[in-house]
């Protein structure tokens, strides 16, 4: 009997071990998960709205409004625009113009207060007006913490006139998170920084969490009183809340500009599914204890299985999701193609295989024609229609094996692998002859100019791009609308 009893506990001891072996396995891949997800959600976000804030700047009207200090013609030009922002997504709270000296001169989100001072506190603008470079961050403003992207402004003679702003509710990332990959979030405030929002926001709903933090926005009571202090430092904490088994865990510090500490964010995923596969197979292992003289062996290997599947599914799951995310962050959000950090990518690999091979590699450099028309006269969405129509239409034309992305603005770039620079001329010429003879609606005509280059032992991309750029600016310089390889005919 003591033989027996020693093999049971050696038995349960292995299920416990097993038990935490997955769990910490879960755990590891789920907060590696999350951290992924919350650092490419940020960066597509700001990509979006500097991408938005460019095409803006770009409109001489606007910028001619703001020079001359035209705040009604400023607010006629650009309304229109924050409420299609708006309607699109309604967390974008901020759409600013500031002068130089730091001063509101338009806010589109509350266009009758205007002329205050805002040096003493918004130091990104601050920094957009000194340094003259574009901010991205995390700041805390009169009314809440937004995420900002702030450019400077530049005047046709390249001066410096001021800045602009977008400022996103934090709430629109949180969303993201809970629509997409069910992880909730909680907010924690350093209580200084609370006591800034609080003054012009008394509605701000909040509990207190410990001597420096304030939990903003509760979104379950349960869960909130539950979660202990030690969730800020320790790995994780397990709560189980109205029957729920929840894994609470910390993803970053939010800090201002200056390094300030803002507070912090911790995510909440909801385990129930898998700690209820776990605790079923625990038991099943005290089970199995019992009757250990007839099934030990056995039911040890079945229920070694029965963790390995639960690991086998969870872990593919995580793969879908990894698999998704990656693909997110290699598409051009507006035209679906390739965006340029991918194409780049792509771009040294087949350069290092054609060196390799010795195989012929060719690049078309590719620029609509007159787009800055195009939007200035029909609008930034019909420019967006034109750009992803061109993509569709180029997309459609290219082979499997080439490659097609978003260079930048209007122009696009493809690489045709295992093409001589007579191919891929021919080639190009489809594509400017298909998009010449396309009707686009408004504009019904657009045209695009082409610069062709083939690879001849180039050390970096940047050598074989500049010789398609020079053979661009050609056909751009000599009418437009037409192909034109690098080198030139003499």
């Amino acid at each position: 009997m003591s033989l027996i009893g020693f093999i049971t506990i050696i038995f349960l001891y292995m299920g416990h071990l097993h038990y935490l072996f997955v769990l910490e396995t879960i755990v590891d891949e789920e907060r590696d998960v999350a951290s992924k997800i919350y650092t490419n959600t940020f960066q597509l976000v700001s990509e979006h709205y500097e991408s938005v804030a460019n095409s803006i700047l770009m409109n001489d009207a606007v910028i001619d409004a703001f020079e001359r200090g035209d705040r009604k013609q400023l607010l006629k030009l650009t309304a229109p625009i924050y409420k299609e922002l708006v309607a699109q997504n309604p967390h974008l709270k901020i759409m600013h113009f500031h002068t130089k000296e730091s001063r509101s001169f338009l806010r589109l989100h509350e266009p009758e207060k205007f002329g205050d001072d805002l040096s003493d506190f918004r130091y990104m603008i601050n920094r957009v007006n000194h340094e003259k470079k574009k901010q991205i961050g995390m700041e805390v403003g009169r009314y809440g913490i937004n995420y900002r992207v702030a450019l400077p402004v530049f005047n046709k003679k390249g001066e410096h006139i001021g800045s602009f702003e977008f400022g996103i509710d934090m709430n629109y990332v949180f969303d993201i998170f809970s629509k997409n990959y069910g992880i909730e979030s909680i907010v924690f405030v350093n209580k200084d920084i609370f006591k800034i929002i609080h003054k012009n926001n008394k509605k701000l709903k909040y509990i207190s969490f410990n001597d420096h933090y304030y939990i903003i926005n509760p979104q379950e009571i349960c869960l909130n009183s539950m979660v202990p202090a030690s969730v800020l430092s320790d790995k994780y904490v397990l709560v189980n809340c109205n029957g729920i088994e929840n894994m609470v865990f910390l993803v970053t510090d939010m800090k201002s500009v200056l390094g300030e500490d803002i507070g912090k964010i911790v995510f909440v995923k909801n385990m129930d599914g898998y700690a209820k596969q776990i605790a079923i197979i625990r038991g099943i292992s005290i089970a199995l204890g019992i009757i250990l003289i007839l099934f030990s062996f056995y039911l040890l290997r079945k229920i070694l299985n029965r963790y390995a599947h639960v690991i086998h599914t969870y872990q593919s799951q995580l793969e879908i999701k990894n698999r998704s995310l990656t693909k997110i962050s290699n598409i051009d959000h507006l035209t679906k193609a390739y965006n340029r950090r991918c194409i780049e990518n792509v771009f040294r690999k087949e350069l290092r295989r054609a060196a390799r091979y010795f195989k012929p590699l060719s690049v078309i450099i590719l620029d609509i024609d007159n787009f800055k028309k195009i939007n200035d006269i029909y609008g930034h969405n019909s420019g967006d229609k034109v750009l992803k129509n061109v993509a569709k239409i180029i997309t459609g034309m290219i082979r499997e094996t080439d490659h097609f992305g978003r260079w930048g603005g209007e122009e696009f770039l493809i690489l045709a692998t295992e093409t001589s620079l007579e191919n891929v001329a021919i080639m190009a010429e489809q594509i400017r002859k298909t998009l010449d003879a396309y009707d686009f609606s408004e504009p019904h005509n657009v045209t695009c100019s082409i610069g062709i280059a083939e690879f001849s032992g180039e050390v970096n991309l940047e050598d074989l791009v500049a010789k398609a750029d020079s053979a661009l600016y050609k056909a751009k310089k000599t009418g437009k609308n037409k192909v034109m390889a690098y080198p030139f005919e003499q």
